[in-house]
């Protein structure tokens, strides 16, 4: 499964927020799910999950350039869901 979700800056940290762009009552993540992420500069980044529960997914960005051409490492995070139905927000990172 492809989701597809948008990000409210160019690139991810704790604390920020992803935005699903399907219906907020569809959205289940599973684990192998392919991640479309379009960040705030208009730049999309094909990611992974490399985990997903009902409570926590590990989701894996590929490192890539910004609208500016700032390169972002690739690096891994733990997302959770934000208490809103289709909201998801960085808790921290996993690794560089």
């Amino acid at each position: 499964m492809l989701w597809r979700f948008s990000a409210s800056n160019t690139h991810l940290y704790p604390g920020a927020f992803l935005r699903s762009l399907e219906a907020p009552d569809e959205t289940r993540l599973s684990t192998g799910d392919g991640v479309l992420v379009e960040f705030s500069d208009g730049v999309f980044v094909n990611a992974q999950l490399l985990d997903a529960t009902p409570t926590t997914a590990t989701l894996q960005i590929p490192g890539y350039h910004t609208r500016r051409g700032t390169m972002v490492a690739a690096r891994t995070w733990r997302i959770v869901p934000a208490g809103k139905p289709g909201l998801v927000r960085v808790q921290e990172r996993l690794s560089r």
